[in-house]
């Protein structure tokens, strides 16, 4: 029995081989793996020399005292480990960390142990870098030639200064990621045309003018978040995309939205310019979205930017597509508006309904009318939820909360919640509650819920 036990109790960590061992430490952050795995075992002590991935952090508090010197003793472990490895060749390497004031040291430093992670073995590459007072790092051009670098994440104030005569070739790279503070359209176009097979693409920038983004054909995933007003000018055809974000983003013409009839979510806030007034982006845009299923559309930026003082979207004028496909619809407006009803009749299939009321406008600044032939397929077969969000208590928000409880025939939640509500005292609440709970409702299981 006490030999059973003993057996319980074998090390079986010291036999492993030393290959298995370093894929687990490279798991592990490399200031853990260099100062706690010789405590395991003896035998370990060295061990991390063969590393080929590594995980180097500092903890980056702008304004703390001993900054600088914090990052010193950073820099001196990051060199220590860098030249007493045994393998010359890097595969993975995360780095992050920053200094308030950037010094030659500082940069200097920090290009050493990319340019030493650059090379034909380097698979993944993520750094996020950061200062103040308008000072950045530069990212050393010699990554940007990596031919086996499948996935790149640049993060923090980096510097991507690129040109036309640049040599950008990543012919592996899959997972590109960029939120980096100093970099223009024009050089991100760049980086991208030597990305042939790239698949997820995100890009957070804030742009100093209006310029033109190609983005690649093979894309999956795409995400393109404007920071600023200045906006940027996409030009897309990617047959195999299935997911996609845009913010502040406007196309040139109708020829720049190509083939996106893959796409099966969308988070859209799509604007247009002076240049491109007799396109309207957004219809564009959304025609393109044939196989959609997932849409949240934000409309108060193409409304302001796009129609002005006029209503949001006008459909008896600009004949909205159907989404045949889609289940769950997010609407994110200015105000309320009588089109949501002929968003209804749209989408046939539609199972969540979503309306944010931004409130920026009173609905009887729109005086739109409502006409409907018949009462839309959704509301009788498959609308199962609707949250109206940004409730004001005007009579035309009234009225859509009347109608789709009336007849919604498979309704099951209808919740309400706005500024309005959270002023009401517990009486008037109850009271207000109670008004709506005892409309006529299609759905005998429907419960109406304020939040």
């Amino acid at each position: 029995m006490e030999r059973e036990q003993e057996n319980d109790y074998t090390d079986r960590l010291s036999s492993l081989p030393d290959s298995l061992l370093c894929h687990i430490l490279s798991f592990l952050p490399t200031k853990t793996s260099v100062s706690t795995i010789s405590l395991v075992s003896h035998r370990y002590l060295h061990l991390w020399k063969n590393l080929q991935v590594f995980d180097f952090y500092n903890d980056y508090c702008p304004g703390v005292d001993g900054e600088s010197e914090h990052f010193k003793h950073f820099a001196l472990f990051v060199n220590a480990v860098l030249a007493l490895r045994h393998s010359r060749h890097i595969r993975k390497m995360h780095l992050s960390c920053g200094d308030s004031i950037l010094e030659d040291f500082n940069l200097i430093s920090v290009n050493t142990w990319v340019d030493a992670a650059a090379g034909s073995h380097l698979e993944e590459l993520h750094l996020a870098l950061f200062s103040s007072q308008g000072l950045g790092f530069y990212l050393p051009i010699s990554i940007l030639s990596c031919t086996n670098l499948l996935s790149l994440s640049l993060c923090g104030q980096i510097f991507l200064e690129l040109e036309q005569s640049s040599t950008i070739h990543l012919p592996s790279l899959k997972t590109l990621q960029l939120d980096i503070s100093y970099v223009n359209a024009n050089s991100v176009d760049i980086l991208l045309s030597g990305c042939p097979i790239l698949e997820t693409l995100d890009l957070s920038f804030s742009p100093e003018s209006l310029a033109k983004l190609h983005v690649p054909s093979s894309l999956k995933s795409l995400k393109v978040i404007v920071e600023n007003d200045i906006g940027a000018c996409l030009e897309i055809d990617a047959p195999g995309l299935k997911y996609l974000t845009l913010t502040k983003i406007t196309f040139g013409d109708v020829a720049a939205i190509g083939n996106l009839h893959n796409v099966e979510e969308a988070c859209l806030d799509v604007f247009s310019t002076p240049e491109n007034e007799y396109v309207d982006p957004l219809l564009t845009l959304l025609q393109a979205l044939s196989g959609i299923k997932h849409l949240v559309l934000c409309c108060s930026t193409a409304k302001k930017r796009l129609l002005g003082a006029q209503s949001i979207i006008n459909f008896s004028n600009i004949r909205f597509p159907e989404f045949c496909h889609l289940l769950h619809l997010e609407l994110i407006l200015p105000a309320f508006d009588p089109f949501l009803y002929n968003v209804l009749q749209k989408c046939p299939m539609l199972q969540t309904f979503i309306i944010q009321n931004d409130q920026d406008k009173s609905p009887h600044e729109y005086g739109l009318a409502v006409n409907l032939e018949s009462v839309p397929k959704c509301l009788v077969s498959c609308l199962t939820f609707i949250h109206f969000k940004g409730y004001v208590g005007y009579w035309e928000e009234q009225e859509f909360i009347k109608y789709v409880l009336q007849n919604g025939l498979v309704l099951k939640t209808m919740l309400i919640s706005g500024v309005l509500l959270d002023q009401m005292m517990k009486w008037e609440k109850y009271r207000f509650l109670k008004r709506f709970s005892d409309l006529p409702k299609g759905s005998a299981v429907c419960k109406v819920k304020f939040d």
